[in-house]
């Protein structure tokens, strides 16, 4: 085995090792569903899971502060929900595919996919189906919704590679979401190399997907027109333009576009543009490089793919150093422009959501950032031998880290949704960016990934977590008159 694969195997292995001990399953009461929910408050430090809730395991009392739980769904009682995207009243949940990394160990066969939530009734949200196309199987981190006046689309790509033939990451399913409860498969589409994350353009006419070598800094974006959603097009592999007119290889994660496409947000870990990572090499895999302070944002321009140019370039405007790698999403604050993202996983102090200022393009600056209690270092506890094993790139159950950033709207920011893993749903009062504090939270026990929703008429959330399924909640009645107020401080 070559030095550079085995690093890999042995950062997947810890990884797994670590993260096969949760697979209890417990399935929330709909006794849940109550008007009024006590607070249950968190009995230890901000975001920490303590060793008697066997960290990892859904507990049978949620903590909670600030919210109300609404309606919830066990999504199959399956254990593999990973990602969640939306159309009109109905939530769409990936699955991974069966042991990956701790996921899906207990899950039956049959409930893998991407499973339709009806939550027309909110109170009471009912499982429809489970979407088991080639590239809706084993979907996870690879799926995304556009959700136009004149067409309602979901994309949903096999997420990571494997021997056997339905983990081939090179397919994706693209169905039309008229009916959103009932999803019509248009087409599936096999992209010419493996990709990772999958976005879908706000007009549901191009599906980008990102192709990422970490270890190397390398990759780019394919791009696919789907303006005939019965016959897709491949419009071809993008790497980014410089200053200088040269293209060259990005570390793409994934990306969010501006409300017209002309602007591409991308979370990069490194490039061959030697802007990223300045000393820092990507391999060997290391917490500096992949950790909360690696990489960054490029703010791309976009304006040719969004026109349909057929000789198309993607020219780099600005970059955000470490600004967030991982699910940057657009954001106004007071009217002005910013972008909420932040790293993934690690081991303790774990990553956490970072707020950046990009009214100059050209030169995006950090504004704030959203720690809990345990993303500081002085109240991190000793390394595991797990987490010695893989260099601190990966954490134990229980890890207060982020996995993806949310906000309640894109033109008038208030909140900020946040999914940090085991330390639950955490809900931030974004209006003074420099300075975010924590309003609520819901902390399930299992670990909580994926985007998620503010639906503005009703001020409830929807997220997924892995084993405890799918939540809608809303912030209690004082909190929401706060934040609809004028007044920037709670």
């Amino acid at each position: 085995m070559k030095k550079k694969e085995f690093y890999k195997h042995a950062v997947q292995q810890s990884f797994i090792r670590l993260v096969f001990s949760i697979c209890s399953f417990t399935v929330f009461s709909h006794q849940l569903n109550a008007e009024a929910l006590a607070d249950n408050l968190e009995p230890a430090k901000q975001g920490q899971s303590i060793s008697q809730d066997r960290p990892g395991n859904v507990l049978p009392i949620p903590y909670s502060m600030g919210v109300n739980v609404v309606g919830h769904s066990p999504v199959l009682e399956r254990d593999s929900n990973l990602q969640m995207a939306w159309s009109g009243h109905c939530a769409y949940i990936s699955s991974t595919s069966p042991n990956f990394l701790g996921w899906g160990i207990t899950a039956r066969p049959e409930t893998f996919g991407v499973a339709v939530i009806d939550v027309s009734d909110p109170l009471h949200p009912k499982d429809v189906k489970v979407l088991r196309d080639k590239g809706s199987l084993y979907s996870a981190e690879s799926m995304d919704t556009a959700n136009a006046a004149d067409r309602k689309v979901l994309a949903a790509g096999t997420y990571q590679g494997g021997a056997e033939p339905e983990r081939d990451a090179r397919w994706l399913s693209i169905y039309d979401l008229s009916d959103c409860a009932n999803p019509k498969l248009t087409a599936e589409f096999r992209w010419p190399e493996q990709v990772h994350a999958t976005a879908v353009s706000p007009n549901g006419r191009r599906i980008y997907a990102t192709q990422i070598d970490p270890f190397n800094a390398t990759g780019a974006i394919h791009v696919l027109d789907i303006n005939d959603m019965a016959n897709p097009l491949y419009l071809g592999k993008f790497e980014v333009v410089g200053g200088d007119g040269a293209p060259y290889g990005f570390a793409v994660h994934d990306i969010t576009f501006s409300a017209d496409e002309t602007r591409i947000y991308a979370g990069v870990l490194g490039s061959q543009g030697n802007d990223l990572n300045h000393g820092i090499k990507p391999f060997p895999p290391s917490a500096k490089y992949l950790g909360p302070d690696g990489g960054g944002i490029y703010i791309l321009d976009n304006s040719d793919l969004a026109s349909g140019k057929t000789d198309a370039k993607l020219t780099i405007l600005g970059t955000a150093q470490h600004g967030g790698w991982h699910s940057p999403v657009p954001a106004t604050i007071n009217g002005k422009p910013y972008l909420v993202s932040g790293g993934e996983l690690g081991a303790c102090p774990g990553a956490w959501p970072r707020i950046t200022d990009i009214s100059t393009e050209s030169n995006p600056k950090l504004a704030g950032e959203f720690k809990l209690a345990m993303n500081k270092m002085e109240n991190c506890p000793p390394q595991s031998e797990t987490e010695k094993a893989s260099g601190g790139i990966v954490g134990d159950p229980g890890t207060a880290t982020l996995h993806y950033n949310d906000v309640d709207s894109a033109i008038d920011t208030r909140l900020g949704l946040f999914n940090f893993m085991w330390a639950g749903m955490r809900i931030a009062d974004l209006r003074n960016p420099t300075n975010p504090k924590e309003i609520a939270y819901f902390k399930p026990g299992d670990a909580c990934t994926g985007q998620a929703r503010y639906v503005k008429e009703t001020g409830h959330i929807w997220f997924t977590c892995a084993k405890s399924g799918f939540h809608v909640l809303e912030l209690k009645s004082e909190l929401r008159k706060l934040i609809d107020s004028s007044n920037p401080e709670i």
